[in-house]
């Protein structure tokens, strides 16, 4: 198998960044669409030039169109994805179930890439994605190696191998959403993960070891570099569409210096200076990630660039900060005071006679000008190391060239990359009448390469002697022939074709019912005693024959033996068929809906959408659905394999901490409490919403727009607030 490094792009410079340092793909998003909205991005021109220059350099191109699509949306997005295709781009990287099958059917020639944000997590969910069309699965971050090497499938394996980790599941995080309405699955992610918070059990707050106990290391696979060219993985993707241009090319040479060094069946190995070049350009400290079962994934202390510490401050005053160095410094880098976390750029830097000076070496005594206000003696990072970067490409393409002059017959010349042969022919060839042209006069002009992309490895010349070739046609027939060569490479696209769509018929019946999810006996028998026909839980003790199971999210086991479940996840909407579908599976907009409508009798609509949302779906259909919406609860905002409760009270030893019967929270800043919930089923960990979603009181318009089953979702209130909410949603009805 050929693997494949690819590199993140977030705008031009990174594009060139990664070109020349060894991508053999880069991926990148445009102004829309794309799970990095904050990222430069580029816009339809762009990446119409993007792709050509890819092309040229043999790197594919894959851009994400990877965000959840609301139905005012789709068809700015299948035109997009056609604009796309037309472009001539490898693949696009999608979320969106909805997006994704109608794509597949109207442009059946566009590869797509299943996003991370599907919550590709287990063997059974692929099967659901082959029958979509898919084509490259990107795996969640939370399997191991190991796991995914033994997944039987016909799709293409991608692994994260580098960078920075999210601590939720991805597309199963909607804590930035519903707090501060930036959506991860819009591309808007506010990176609550990397805020302070406290643990409590109970009312008592917890000691930890930091406050930052939901921020992840950065994963790092260096180390472990050759399990990785042994599996059977064909593409390792490395994160950083945020990252500067300087990142990218540094993380790409040297994930580029090993794949290469494994294929010349050398030992792999990095020297020092490029890891403590890694470590100053960014790292959150490095951890090998669930891909390699590495426990230690936390960073408690620190949830943004640490870089590499240079020196320590001996002595400070008012006016200069003395620094020992233990690693060379240069003008113009950045650094920052470690402990203080203050700041600054080396404008001026000084020796112990005060002499301005542009660099230090290690174990150098220097002196800065102490304008951020240093007060105490402190440790220093470097932060941002001097790095050369291009702003042109600087690789060469290796070509070969035949060229062939026969007396009376038409000059040719063929030009080969080994995958585009170019063949032309030009002026009849003469005899000479005075000084004929030499086979040396020739490959001096044929090896003029100059300014184009190529490098002229190969050279084949047979002519007749005595014939005459004016130097002038020479030139423009070699330039012609590697114009042409230029144009193939660049327009390398796959035949674009473009079927209509064919809708699928939404024939599940609507009902009128109201569902409940209940976490303690109370909560059960009330819900009995006012009749609810549709209750659900998620603890195994409660399950009695009618009851409803929710199937965890993240579960391995796809064997429930129940007659009632609610599906969270592809890979049991495969095997379950005619169930409810839960909101997890994100379902924003009516092609969505119908696709998830042949799998499940019931379809629970997203929580991201609010009123206007999802009045528009509704509104596309004549005959209305038969979906759900919840109305009332804590949301579940996050979905985590880490667990705060083992790591900070058990110390990674057997978990039984979530046994014991006490409650847990995280606080945030603005003194908010979070529930911490724990699966005893997949030993996973949930953090809940601080607030109630509550739209009992706006009923009267979603049965207005069409919509008839609602859902209540309770925590801890008790027999007679059940009894209470019921009521309220009965009467509603």
């Amino acid at each position: 198998m050929k693997h494949e490094l690819l590199v993140p792009a977030g705008n031009y410079e990174s594009l060139i960044e990664a070109i020349n340092n060894g991508a053999d793909a880069v991926y990148l998003g445009g102004k829309r669409f794309g799970a990095r909205a904050f990222a430069s991005n580029f816009t339809l021109e762009e990446l119409d030039n993007a792709t050509k220059l890819c092309h040229l350099y043999g790197v594919k191109i894959y851009v994400t169109v990877n965000t959840l699509i609301y139905e005012h949306e789709i068809n700015d997005a299948l035109n997009y994805c056609k604009e796309l295709h037309k472009i001539g781009v490898d693949a696009v990287i999608m979320q969106d179930i909805g997006l994704i099958n109608l794509v597949h059917q109207v442009l059946p020639n566009l590869e797509i890439h299943a996003s991370t944000q599907m919550h590709n997590h287990s063997k059974e969910s692929l099967n659901f994605l082959e029958n979509l069309g898919i084509k490259r699965v990107v795996f969640a971050r939370e399997l191991s190696l190991d796991y995914i090497n033994n997944i039987d499938t016909t799709l293409e394996k991608e692994v994260f191998i580098h960078g920075s980790l999210c601590v939720s599941y991805s597309g199963q995080c909607l804590f930035s959403s519903c707090i501060l309405g930036r959506s991860g699955n819009r591309g808007e992610c506010a990176g609550m993960c990397r805020l302070p918070y406290k643990l409590y059990e109970n009312n008592n707050e917890i000691e930890t070891d930091g406050e930052y106990i939901l921020s992840p290391k950065d994963i790092c696979s260096i180390d472990n570099f050759k399990e990785l060219m042994d599996s059977n993985v064909k593409c390792f993707k490395i994160e950083g569409r945020m990252k500067s241009p300087a990142y990218v090319g540094i993380v790409t040479k040297i994930y580029r210096t090993l794949m290469d060094q494994y294929n010349e069946g050398k030992e792999l190995k990095i020297n020092e200076e490029d890891i403590d070049l890694l470590k100053a350009i960014f790292n959150r400290e490095y951890t090998k990630g669930f891909l390699f079962k590495d426990s230690d994934l936390m960073n408690f202390k620190a949830p943004n660039h640490l870089g590499l510490s240079v020196g320590k401050v001996t002595d400070v005053t008012n006016k200069k900060i003395k620094v020992r160095l233990h690693r060379a410094l240069k003008q113009f880098e950045g650094i920052r005071f470690k402990n203080s976390n203050l700041g600054m750029t080396i404008n001026f830097m000084y020796d112990k006679k005060d002499n301005l000076i542009s660099k230090a070496e290690e174990n150098d005594t220097i002196y800065f000008d102490n304008f951020i206000g240093l007060k105490e003696l402190d440790e220093v990072v470097l932060t941002n190391p001097l790095v050369k970067t291009s702003t042109e490409i600087l690789k060469k393409i290796s070509i070969d060239i035949k060229f062939e002059a026969k007396l009376n017959k038409p000059m040719k010349i063929v030009v080969t990359d080994n995958e585009n042969t170019i063949t032309l022919e030009g002026n009849i060839v003469d005899t000479a009448k005075n000084s004929p042209i030499t086979e040396s006069r020739i490959e001096e002009v044929l090896r003029k390469t100059g300014n184009t992309p190529f490098i002229l490895n190969d050279l084949t010349i047979n002519i007749d002697d005595n014939i005459f070739i004016p130097i002038g046609v020479l030139n423009e027939f070699r330039r012609n022939a590697l114009d042409k060569l230029k144009y193939a490479r660049e327009n390398k696209k796959v035949p674009y074709v473009e079927n209509d769509y064919k809708k699928t018929d939404n024939k599940n019946i609507q009902t009128k019912s109201i569902s409940v999810l209940v976490r303690t006996k109370e909560q059960l028998k009330a819900c009995r005693e006012l009749n609810v026909e549709n209750i659900i839980v998620i603890n195994k003790d409660l399950m009695e024959d009618d009851l409803i199971f929710r199937i965890p999210r993240d579960s391995f086991n796809h064997n429930y033996n129940y007659k009632k479940l609610l599906v969270t996840d592809y890979a049991s909407l495969d095997k379950y068929r005619n169930m409810t579908s839960d909101y997890f599976l994100n379902i924003t907009n009516h092609y969505s809906l119908d696709y998830i409508s042949k799998y499940a009798n019931l379809v629970t609509l997203s929580v991201e959408c609010n009123i206007d949302n999802l009045k528009d779906i509704m509104d596309s259909y004549v005959i209305k659905p038969n979906v759900e919406v919840l109305v009332y609860g804590n949301i579940e905002l996050m979905l985590m394999k880490y667990c705060p409760l083992n790591t900070i009270i058990n110390k990674d030893k057997l978990c039984s901490v979530c046994k014991n019967g006490n409650k847990y929270y995280i606080k945030d800043r603005n003194n908010k409490f979070y529930r911490l919930e724990n699966n005893n089923i997949t030993h996973s960990t949930t953090i809940l919403n601080c607030n109630k979603t509550d739209l009992i009181n706006d009923i009267s318009k979603l049965k207005k727009i069409g919509i008839t089953n609602y859902r209540i979702e309770l925590l801890d209130e008790t027999y007679e607030e059940v009894k209470e909410l019921i009521e309220r949603v009965k009467r509603q009805i």
